[in-house]
């Protein structure tokens, strides 16, 4: 056999050369599950208008639930990193058309009994951060109306003493912090900030999310409780992947619109960090995380895995968390690759859920389901976050992911 002699620069100049070719094969790899998700979410979208509310009935992409807030971000995301002009417009037609149909046809569209126009709980904020973020670009009467029935619902809204927002619990609770509510309240505040150039918006969310911060972590497990009851002045529930998930993605959100310069900005990155740091030591072995996240043995749940893995990819990429971060990141990628079937669909979602102490209400009565919203948007999102760090490393000429 001949060997082949070459100098350093030769040698060098080839690696590099392999090295993107194995990063573009891995890129067009990932890319396929993504693509396919994405397409197949464009295609049931409905974005025209019909004549008569009977004639085209919207699916429930179209529908006012915040997952679909979720995916709009997941899509827009999506657009940006594979310049995808389809994706990109997805969030921008999908608004333009929700606002169309509820002009003309009203509340047949929404996705509980009036949703829309007559919220009773944070919950039910469905595509309201969008509406701020539309209205800023394209001003339309629709969007006005939908913001100020929003409003409304935050300004009756039950709180604590200081001031944070929180829920009417059943079965004789009383008041609670919910964890999900965080992330229903402040990326709409956050935009809202922007569209009226009011940063007293902005600042509400940043003193929303330092509160939860203050009621819900745990210093010795690090991790988030899911429920502070007011009447027991302590927490109630497991710690379930989800809710911690919408705290992070509501922070992870927070953090893109806070200056560089604001007062406050120090304190929430230290509480995003203690939670990414935290969170991470209880990803499993093959990249998810669980169901119940301090029980190995639930089973492993895709929307909260979808939900860390982008937060972790976004900090490293925004410049949040150090490069070694990276490796947990790369890791919940390729978990969440697992969990898509050869149907292309995301399995191992849990549905919508409410907080409990019983484990069984996780395991039996909220058993995973397969290509729930809950699990499309982070999938998108973490799937967007780490092609973007793909084409970091390209320009950069270092190391493959």
């Amino acid at each position: 056999m001949r060997l082949i002699s070459m100098t350093p620069d030769a040698l060098r100049n080839a690696l590099v050369c392999a090295l993107l070719l194995m990063l573009c094969y891995a890129s067009s790899v990932h890319a396929d599950p993504l693509s396919r998700i994405a397409d197949d979410v464009v295609r049931q979208t409905v974005f025209d208008l019909p004549a008569t509310k009977t004639d085209a009935q919207p699916t429930r992409y179209n529908l006012w639930m915040y997952q679909n807030f979720m995916l709009l971000e997941g899509m827009d995301a999506l657009g940006e990193v594979t310049g995808n002009k389809e994706y990109k417009r997805y969030a921008i037609r999908n608004i333009d058309f929700f606002a169309a149909w509820q002009s003309k046809f009203g509340d047949s569209m929404t996705a509980g009994p009036k949703w829309y126009s007559k919220p009773r709980e944070m919950w039910h904020c469905g595509m309201i951060a969008a509406f701020a973020e539309r209205q800023r670009i394209r001003p339309n009467p629709e969007l006005v109306k939908g913001m100020a029935t929003f409003d409304a619902l935050l300004e009756k809204a039950p709180a604590f003493e200081d001031g944070v927002l929180v829920r009417r619990k059943s079965r004789n609770r009383g008041l609670g912090l919910q964890i999900d509510d965080l992330y229903m309240i402040t990326p709409y505040w956050c935009r809202k900030a922007e569209l009226l150039k009011d940063p007293k918006w902005l600042d509400r969310a940043i003193e929303e999310s330092l509160h939860y911060f203050d009621y819900l972590w745990d210093k010795e497990d690090k991790l988030m409780h899911c429920l502070w009851l007011g009447k027991d002045q302590a927490p109630y529930g497991l710690y379930w992947g989800r809710g911690n998930g919408w705290y992070i993605m509501a922070v992870t959100d927070l953090l893109t619109f806070i200056p560089q310069d604001h007062p406050k900005r120090k304190e929430v990155l230290e509480d995003y960090r203690a939670f990414i740091e935290g969170i991470i030591l209880r990803q499993s072995e093959n990249g998810l995380w669980h169901q119940i996240l301090d029980r190995p043995d639930t089973y492993a749940e895709t929307s909260c895995s979808g939900m860390f893995t982008y937060c972790i990819l976004k900090g490293v990429n925004e410049g949040w968390l150090d490069a070694s971060f990276f490796e947990a990141g790369k890791k919940g990628w390729y978990g969440l690759l697992t969990k898509v079937d050869n149907k292309f669909e995301i399995t191992g979602v849990c549905p919508p859920s409410d907080i409990s102490s019983d484990p069984k209400y996780y395991l039996k009565s909220r058993a995973p389901k397969t290509h729930d919203q809950h699990g499309i948007g982070p999938f998108l999102l973490a799937g967007a976050e780490y092609l973007q760090t793909n084409k970091t490393l390209k320009a950069t000429d270092k190391s493959a992911p």
